[in-house]
């Protein structure tokens, strides 16, 4: 019996995850359907692929052997459903893509969903990950690309483009007490302030910054997504830095305000490739209509 590729398909994200609950999500699935992929996938080949510890799924040694399979063979999928031209010529397949998570939900649904309307024959997958996970992806070949948002940034073995700053703002709720005009780190430093996960770049320099005029530990509070920081800040539960893209509703909504104050550097936004792929014509529409985000002027059409 031949093994179907979504079955590998779950379990190369199952081993870059380390989650059966996060792979579900990033595939659509329900656990149920990972747990019963993984279990499909180790009754054929008569192993155990992973181990279920407290801290997740790890590999195990006959996990690691077939991971590296697996990855050539959802590659050469890949690489069959998109360059094989569809019959109207136009770009088509399946093209992966890893970018935090900013920049998925704020930045990305317009120009993706133009893009659906663009060339319908592109099967795109988007995941949320951070700079590590996503640079693992594109090594590992289970992404065609990934966004990384870093001040400044430089790898030896995936090639980097630059596409362009992300704007950050000091926010806050209407009813802070914060001082008239433009405040100081030390001002803000009196007030707790709402920070994303560390290794988010921009909240780990607002931190280090905090630190060095004297804040106490307990007034930097970390959360998992920006949604949650975005309502607390508004509940009046302190302030926060945050990629303007990300708050421009409430902004304009009243909801948060601008704070005129110190900022850290602003962020660019990287583009990262495999130098070692072939990208198909579905994958170099995709990387054009990113490029477009921060440079309109580079958008083309299929």
């Amino acid at each position: 019996m031949a093994v179907e590729t979504d079955l590998l398909r779950t379990f190369t994200t199952v081993a870059r995850t380390g989650s059966f609950t996060a792979t579900g999500r990033e595939l659509g699935f329900v656990q149920s359907t990972v747990t019963g992929h993984v279990q499909a996938l180790e009754r054929h080949l008569g192993v155990r692929l992973f181990d279920r510890l407290p801290s997740g799924a790890v590999l195990t040694d006959a996990g690691i052997r077939l991971l590296s399979y697996a990855n050539q063979l959802l590659d050469l999928e890949g690489r069959l459903a998109s360059e094989v031209p569809a019959r109207d010529g136009r770009p088509s397949g399946r093209v992966r893509l890893v970018a935090p998570e900013s920049v998925c939900a704020y930045r990305l649904p317009a120009a993706l969903g133009k893009l659906r309307l663009l060339a319908p024959q592109i099967r795109l997958s988007l995941a949320p990950g951070g700079t590590a996970q996503a640079l693992q992806a594109v090594r590992a070949g289970a992404a065609e690309a990934a966004l990384l948002l870093e001040p400044d940034m430089a790898v030896a073995d995936l090639h980097l483009e630059p596409l362009g700053a992300e704007e950050l703002t000091v926010v806050a709720g209407p009813d802070l007490d914060l001082p008239a005009g433009t405040v100081t780190w030390a001002q803000l430093a009196e007030h707790d302030v709402l920070l994303l996960e560390e290794g988010c770049s921009y909240s780990d320099q607002v931190a280090r910054s905090l630190f060095v005029v004297g804040q106490p530990d307990f007034r930097r509070v970390r959360f998992g997504s920006i949604e949650a920081v975005k309502r607390c800040v508004a509940a009046g539960l302190g302030w926060a830095v945050l990629p303007t893209a990300t708050a421009t509703a409430e902004l304009q909504a009243g909801a948060l305000i601008a704070v005129p104050g110190p900022l850290p550097p602003a962020p660019t936004v990287y583009l990262a490739t495999h130098p070692d792929r072939t990208l198909s014509a579905g994958t170099t529409l995709v990387l054009d209509q990113l490029r477009a985000l921060w440079n309109p002027g580079s958008q083309q059409e299929p």
